[in-house]
Order: structure tokens, then C-alpha cells, then sequence
């Protein structure tokens, strides 16, 4: 951490008057930036307070302080204090402590397993000492994200996409290189480079090596997906509606003849009718999704003979570009057919219409080969 400002101060007397008013345990005198170690002289504390316990005994906190807590800080912050406590005198009763701005729920977890107290800003304070157990559990602050920050946009989603898609074809050797990613993504390395160190951060990826010989393998690809997930829920997209006649549980193969014949540009069916094509659960599917070019559909709909249906409609045209026309793929039992990638029919089944929520459960598990996240 750079020399503590305000905001640091702060946010340590935060912490401190919490954990008084929680405990009683009294802050008597601290120390910022605490240097320890005989053998690392750069190793810093970021904050030592000696307090006073209602007992009358005395305990020193050893802190370490994050505005925003990304799990790989959390890690770091860790094995930190762990190496704190090692050196810190046998006779001296030390807590460790981590305080930030907001901790995720996964953060929290990983300090309780390590035996450190934690505290954030939503007035969550877990502190353990002797038989005492302060335990106040609140939903983390969400940190406010930069604009530059949208790691599930654009090129960003392409390098994503491409990530998972590599992963899932190479579980066993699953390191990649900035410029193979590049090329499987169709973006460039500076855009690789820089989602990488975003996605590191979150400790979705772990690297070695360095320069252009640099590799790096998904750490989490559970936890990839729900964040992907989460972004994914929240868009608004251009949808339109259709209806076309098809015998019963032919739609499917309708829809496909019509774009194989007629579409110019890339297309993909997603959703429940692609899904349910690799993973049979459902006994029968009333609508088909598509991918279109944006600006596509009206055109498109006209040349296959589709009616334009706000009501009763089974043909529903998303318009797209972009990951989600990555990685298409044919299914066998449906010559010509494009089938969107695996990762984008998980996403889309999650838009709550019908059994979809049922079946992005077994997809995940069936086609995708994941679990939940660590």
C-alpha cells in the first residue's frame, strides 16, 4: 500500500470503533506502516494497535487494509499477516485483521478458514479472541466499477469467451500463451493482455513466465462463468418476435431450414432450442432463439416468411455480434445447422422463461462439465 492517506486513517478508526463498541477492547496507541522482519527490511505492516481487552488484559492487533478487497489481495493479505505473526514476539497476544471497503463473501470465507478477523464498511465485523465471538454478517458494499473496467463488453468478452473455450477443450493442458488467445479471441494482444490482468486480479487466472513467452491457465472457471453470468442478466438487448407455422416439435428444423437458406451473414441458434438439442430435458421446446447481425432481423424474417407476433410468437430474433458468434458449431444430427458455443446457451437459458432456469442447471452440468465455484 502507498504511505497511508486519510482514507486509510479512516477507515482504521472505522474498525477500531466498531470492534470497541462490539468488544470494549480500547485502542491505546498505533502504529502505521510497521516495518518487521530481520531477513525481508521491506516487509510492511500496514497498521499495528495495541488495545486494552475488558478483562484488563492488552492484545495487539496486526492490520492489513484494502480499499477494494479482490480475492487475489485477500491472498496476499493472507500470507502476510502469516508471516507477521512469525516474527512477532512469543510473549505478545496478536490478532490478525484484515479491513477494507467491502469483502466478498468468498474473501470472507477464505479468512475465517485462515483464523483472521475481518471487517468492512457494510458493518459486517467477524473478530475472534479467546471463547469471545463477535459474528455480524451484512451484504457486502458493491465497489463501484470504473468505466474502463467492463471486463463482459466488446473485445473484453471476446478474450472471456475465448478463455473458457479453450479450457474446455484443453482441461488437462489447459496453459495458452497472449498470442494464441489473441487469435482464438479474434482480438488483440494488448486487449488480451490487459483482460488478463483484470481476470488476474480477480484471481480467475493464475500466470507464469513473463514476457511474450507468459502463459496463464484458468484458476476458476466456475467462478468465470457466474461473474459472466451475473453481467450477463443485466443487459438489455434488441429481441423481436415471430411466429411461423411448423408440425408439432418441428419447429426447431423449421427455423434452421429457413436460415440456411436464406441468411447472408452470421447466425446461431441459442437458448432452450439449442440446449435441449446436446442435453434432452425438456419434452418439448415451444420457441427458438437466434443470433442475428444486428439490423438483420426484419430483413430475415421477411425472406423466410416469419409473422411479426408480440403474442404467441416461437421464433424470437436476438440481434448481436461479437463472443456470442464465437465458436459456433454444427450439430451432427442437423446438417448446415450453427449452433451458438456451449457458454453462450448456458447464458442465454438463464433469462427465466419457462423450464429454462431446469435446464441451464443440467446443461452446466452435462455439457459444460461445472460445478459451482470454489
Amino acid at each position: 500500500m502507498a504511505p497511508m492517506d486519510n482514507v486509510y486513517i479512516s477507515l482504521l478508526h472505522d474498525f477500531t470503533g466498531s470492534l470497541q463498541s462490539a468488544t470494549g477492547f480500547l485502542a491505546e496507541h498505533e502504529e502505521l506502516e510497521v516495518q518487521f522482519g530481520e531477513l525481508r527490511r521491506n516487509a510492511r505492516l500496514d497498521a499495528l494497535v495495541k488495545t486494552k481487552t475488558p478483562d484488563g488484559g492488552s492484545c495487539v492487533l496486526a492490520i492489513e487494509m484494502k480499499r477494494i478487497a479482490y480475492p487475489r489481495d485477500v491472498r496476499m493479505a493472507i500470507s502476510h499477516l502469516m508471516e507477521y505473526r512469525a516474527t512477532a514476539p512469543q510473549d505478545t497476544r496478536v490478532e490478525l485483521c484484515f479491513v477494507a471497503d467491502s469483502i466478498s463473501p468468498g474473501s470472507r470465507q477464505a479468512l475465517r478458514e485462515a483464523g483472521i478477523n475481518y471487517y468492512d464498511q457494510s458493518g459486517t465485523l467477524y473478530f475472534k479472541y479467546h471463547t469471545w465471538l463477535v459474528d455480524i454478517e451484512r451484504a457486502p458494499i458493491r465497489p463501484a466499477r470504473k468505466k474502463d473496467f467492463a471486463l463482459f463488453s466488446g473485445a473484453r468478452e471476446q478474450v472471456v469467451h475465448a478463455l473458457l473455450y479453450h479450457w474446455y477443450g484443453n482441461a488437462d493442458e489447459g496453459d495458452i500463451t497472449g498470442a494464441e488467445l489473441a487469435s482464438l479471441s479474434h482480438t488483440s494482444t494488448y486487449t488480451v493482455s490487459s483482460t488478463m490482468q483484470a481476470l488476474e486480479q480477480l484471481d480467475f487466472v493464475e500466470s507464469k513466465g513473463s514476457g511474450p513467452s507468459q502463459r496463464r491457465r484458468l484458476r476458476d472457471p466456475a467462478a468465470l462463468v457466474d461473474a459472466w453470468a451475473e453481467e450477463w442478466t443485466r443487459r438489455r438487448e434488441v429481441k423481436t418476435r415471430w411466429y411461423t407455422y411448423a408440425p408439432s416439435g418441428h419447429i426447431t428444423d423449421r427455423v434452421i431450414e429457413g436460415f440456411v437458406s436464406h441468411a447472408r451473414q452470421e447466425w446461431a441458434l441459442t437458448g432452450a432450442a439449442a440446449a435441449n438439442a446436446i442435453v434432452p430435458r425438456l419434452t418439448q421446446v415451444d420457441r427458438v432463439e437466434v443470433i442475428v447481425q444486428p439490423g438483420e432481423a426484419e430483413q430475415l424474417a421477411s425472406a423466410i416468411g416469419l409473422t411479426q407476433a408480440d403474442k404467441g410468437s416461437n421464433v424470437v430474433m436476438i440481434e448481436r455480434t461479437g463472443a456470442s458468434l464465437l465458436f459456433l458449431d454444427e450439430h451432427p444430427e442437423r446438417p448446415h445447422s450453427r449452433f451458438a458455443s456451449r457458454f453462450i446457451q448456458y447464458l442465454d437459458l438463464l433469462n427465466g422463461y419457462g423450464r429454462n432456469k431446469e435446464l441451464a442447471e443440467e446443461f452446466r452440468k452435462h455439457a459444460l462439465k461445472i460445478g459451482s465455484s470454489k
